[in-house]
Formats: structure tokens, C-alpha cells, sequence
């Protein structure tokens, strides 16, 4: 076919389904699709395919380029009404209230990443952290201004490996960074009440990543839109909860636990383990 391909690939309940759009048209690919639908590895003239709404492309897979059969929306529904799945319906839905919008208006499908997706970038963004002295909130707060988004769930995918090759630029060549000073201090005053409000947000905040460690992958599984930014809070921000737990537990040394009082916090506080990844909530 003369007309220009563009490949994109998202996920639906954590299975792989490769879109292909031709000119204007999304072309499906008939292997992953059968996945999703439970219907098995069958031939194309099982499913009564319309001949014109099938093509064979050339498709990156781990094995390299394979020629793998793609089918245009029309077949797609011959294939979801052969379905008994009741992910059937869902996955009919999605491709229609979001999934075929989202082409219209673009061209291409840019959906959310998953947290496989952003690998690369957290790798570079610990690196970042290691060799720069950074805390990770201040790392990820450089990606999201140079790629201009909120959060790294809202890079697109094709996106993705600029923002890696910006964290390695920082990493090799210090663009962009002006490191601390290490003998720098400041001297602030808290009212004991003040210290043990910090000392509960922490604690508030160890609860909350306990709490998205424990839902990730209910959410994951479940293929719900928020499992990108859920993932992101229960993993990203632990060098956040132990380097905030080393800073209050200097300032409050002096304190003694009581569990009469707010200073029942200390309990939690000098009882957590800087190198634990689960956290208990």
C-alpha cells in the first residue's frame, strides 16, 4: 500500500495492542486484539474478514521486523461480536469513546505510558540523583519543565527517549544545574507544636505510599487510566520519605517519644527503615 504507516502501540488491562494508521484509517493488529478477546490464534478467513479492510505490515517485534496481519475498524467489531469475553464490551467501548477520538484529531494514538514505558527515564532520572546530589522531586521537576508537562505520565511515548537523553546532557555536562553549596545552613525557629505537624505530615505521607504500593497493581491490572500516576507515587518518591525521615529525625532528637501527647509520632518516625522499598501503611 502506497500510503504512509504510522505505528503506535498502547495497552488495554496490560496487553500490548499494536494500532497501525494508514492515511487516515487505524489498522489493528489481528494477533494482539485476538488476545484481549479470547479467541485464540485463528486464520483470517475464520473470522470472515472484509478482504479490503486486511493488510499484511512489516512490524517491529523482538524478533525484529515480521510481516503481521492488520485489520481496519470494521473487522474489528466482527472480531468483538465473536467474543464471549465480558472485557468484550469494555474494550469496545475504549476503542470508540477514546481510542478512535484521539486518531481523529491527531493522526496518531497518544495515550498515557505505562511504567514499563518510563523505565529508561527513571533510570537516568537515579542516576541524575546519584551523581548531582539532587532529591528526586527536584530531578523530575527539571524533566517536567523541559518536556513542559506536570508529571511524567503526560510524556507521549514518542517523547519519552528526549527527555532521557536530556537527563543524561544534565549527568554529563551539569546543563542546567548549579549544585548547592554543602556548607550551606539556615537557621529557622519552630514552636513545638510546629515540629510535631512536620513530624505528622511525613507520617502522613509514609501512610499515603504505603496505600498506592498497596492498590498499584489492583489498578494495573484493572487497566485504569490513573495506574501511570498511582505507580509514580507509591515508587518515585521514596528517596523523598527516607531523606525527609533522616532531616526530622535530627532536628527532634532531643524529643522523647510520648504516647500521651502529638510526640507519639516519634514511635513511627525512628522506627522506619530507610532501606525498605514495601512500606507498611
Amino acid at each position: 500500500m502506497s500510503n504512509q504507516t504510522q505505528l503506535s502501540t498502547f495497552n488495554f488491562n496490560s496487553l500490548p495492542v499494536r494500532i497501525n494508521v494508514i492515511g487516515l484509517d487505524p489498522f489493528f493488529c489481528l494477533v494482539d486484539v485476538a488476545a484481549i478477546l479470547g479467541l485464540g490464534n485463528r486464520s483470517v478467513s475464520k473470522f470472515k474478514f472484509n478482504p479490503k479492510g486486511v493488510e499484511k505490515l512489516s512490524t517491529p517485534s523482538n524478533g525484529g521486523l515480521q510481516e503481521m496481519i492488520f485489520i481496519n475498524e470494521p473487522n474489528l467489531y466482527r472480531m468483538i461480536f465473536r467474543s464471549n469475553k465480558p472485557e468484550a464490551e469494555t474494550f469496545q467501548n475504549w476503542v470508540f469513546e477514546e481510542v478512535l477520538p484521539a486518531i481523529r484529531k491527531t493522526g496518531k494514538y497518544e495515550g498515557k505510558t505505562t511504567a514499563d514505558d518510563r523505565t529508561g527515564l527513571r533510570n537516568a532520572v537515579n542516576m541524575l540523583v546519584s551523581k548531582k546530589g539532587l532529591i528526586y522531586s527536584d530531578a523530575y521537576n527539571l524533566v517536567h519543565q523541559y518536556m513542559n508537562v506536570e508529571t511524567i505520565e503526560d510524556i507521549p511515548a514518542d517523547k519519552l527517549q528526549s527527555a532521557v537523553e536530556y537527563v543524561h546532557r544534565i549527568v554529563l555536562e551539569g546543563e542546567l544545574i548549579t549544585e548547592p553549596k554543602k556548607d550551606d545552613r539556615f537557621n529557622f525557629e519552630f514552636t513545638e507544636y510546629e515540629l510535631q505537624q512536620l513530624a505528622w505530615l511525613w507520617f502522613a505521607f509514609k501512610r499515603g505510599v504505603g496505600t498506592f504500593q498497596h492498590i498499584e497493581r489492583a489498578f494495573n491490572v484493572l487497566g485504569s487510566n490513573m495506574s501511570g500516576q498511582i505507580y509514580g507515587q507509591a515508587y518515585e518518591y521514596l528517596s523523598v520519605l527516607r531523606s525527609t525521615n533522616q532531616i526530622l529525625n535530627r532536628i527532634t532528637k532531643e524529643f522523647e517519644i510520648d504516647p500521651m501527647t502529638n510526640w507519639r509520632v516519634l514511635q513511627h518516625l525512628r522506627q522506619f527503615d530507610p532501606k525498605a522499598v514495601k512500606i507498611d501503611f
